[in-house]
């Protein structure tokens, strides 16, 4: 599963950590995207909590977060921030030591056969195209939504200039939110970008109304229309999933734990009581 082990595998959804209790939007990201088989998400979340444990045990030097899907089919996103593409040739070379390797390669082939399909992209942070990074939180990234645009071959430069109109209509607008852009560079068709929306509850979602007026009131109605259709030729499509954060598949660093223990290391489930008047365990009939 983990590009550590065959170099292929995106919240918010990347962190380096550049300083004590400072967190920027990773400049790489790998994903690893899995479609879980009908019925087996309970086992799939089972072998990857296994793995993560793993990765602990072993001290590994790459994290992940995982975050599975609320929409859309049965899918898990495992995202994994890197510093560069070289990181992910080092990660490799400790994937492949033991005791990692033999390990990983026993939780690779059981969580396999839980999968349905597998893919992997790589993609890289665009600040020019994001949306007040500065407010970048990755620990209260308790949902996710991913916006995929796909856009026609050869229209880069007038999508990057119709993303950079939009945000400065929300950044007129004041709408507060942080919206991360990703390019994919390997894994999808040319042209595809990832729009990351971090959210520490839905109720984010429930402000949607309110957000899509102040940009509309600040663009004004007549401009966004000519907008709208502007990138209609631009974009082929547009696709948006929403995600949820699953701490317990997730081998998170330390920075992401320390900014929300309770969300990111629960408290284990307390053991049920026994039941009243039970035999003890060394009795016989």
């Amino acid at each position: 599963m983990r590009s550590a082990i065959s170099l292929l595998l995106v919240s918010g959804l990347g962190i380096v950590t550049l300083a004590a209790q400072e967190m920027k939007p990773a400049p790489v990201l790998s994903i690893q995207r899995e479609s879980i088989k009908e019925g087996r998400s309970a086992a799939h979340e089972k072998v990857e909590a296994e793995w993560a444990a793993t990765a602990r045990k072993v001290n590994f030097p790459q994290h992940w977060v995982a975050y599975s899907a609320l929409s859309g089919t049965p899918e898990v996103w495992f995202v994994e921030p890197m510093a560069s593409f070289v990181a992910a040739e080092e990660n490799a070379k400790a994937a492949d030591k033991e005791p990692a390797k033999s390990a990983f390669a026993m939780l690779d082939s059981r969580d396999g056969e839980l999968r349905s399909a597998s893919r992997a992209m790589w993609a890289v942070y665009r600040e020019d195209l994001s949306y007040r990074p500065e407010k970048f939180n990755p620990a209260k990234a308790h949902y996710v939504e991913v916006s995929t645009f796909r856009t026609r071959l050869g229209r880069g430069q007038d999508f990057s200039q119709g993303a950079r109109q939009y945000m400065g209509a929300m950044a007129k607008g004041n709408v507060d939110l942080c919206l991360l852009a990703y390019q994919v560079v390997a894994g999808a068709p040319d042209g595809t970008y990832l729009y990351v929306t971090m959210m520490d509850s839905l109720k984010v979602m429930d402000g949607e109304a309110e957000r899509s007026k102040a940009i509309m009131d600040a663009m004004g109605a007549e401009t966004l229309s000519a907008f709208m259709k502007g990138m209609g030729d631009v974009v082929v499509s547009i696709e948006d999933t929403l995600f949820e954060a699953k701490p317990g598949m997730s081998y998170s660093p330390k920075e992401l734990i320390d900014g929300d223990p309770a969300f990111w290391k629960p408290k284990p489930a307390p053991k049920p009581a026994p039941a009243t008047g039970a035999a003890p365990a060394d009795s016989k009939k």
